[in-house]
């Protein structure tokens, strides 16, 4: 089942307008690790650097998805014991924004993607991001504990 709320935020202009807002500010963030690579690359070597970037980037992914089982996994427990802890539905969306610096090659992602491992920055991140894409928690954890 679709939630109808998402889809009516998704075709107003605001909901756009934050979109597209979130993706200029995420867009800087190659664009400088562009910049840092091309310094790096002339110390270290070419392909040595790329190779690191390659290992950094397997590493992320590999934390990515252990870090969201461990959401998943404290959700579907809340969802047993009919508990809703809010924090960890804010986990869910900072997980995958962790997931996405984690995985996308380059330093300043990476470390971006280190701090915001901490699980209250984590939290934070995707409470930040769920205010901005007006994601209603209470009533998704509803409508799961209808389907359970």
């Amino acid at each position: 089942m679709l939630n109808l709320k998402i889809l009516i935020n998704i075709v107003q202009p605001q909901f756009a307008k934050k979109f597209l807002y979130i993706l200029l500010l995420l867009s800087f963030i190659p664009v400088l690790d562009c910049i840092l690579i091309l310094n790096l690359a002339v110390l270290i070597g070419n392909y040595l650097f790329l190779a690191i970037l390659m290992l950094l980037s397997l590493f992320g992914f590999f934390i990515s998805l252990k870090v969201t089982a461990n959401v998943q996994k404290q959700l579907h427990s809340d969802l047993e014991t009919h508990t809703m802890n809010l924090n960890h539905y804010n986990s869910l969306p900072g997980s995958f924004t962790l997931a996405f610096l984690l995985i996308m090659p380059g330093m300043i992602s990476t470390i971006l993607g280190l701090i915001f491992i901490i699980p209250p920055l984590m939290r934070k991140l995707g409470s930040l991001v769920s205010r901005i894409l007006k994601i209603d928690w209470k009533e998704i954890h509803e409508y799961m504990n209808i389907i359970d």
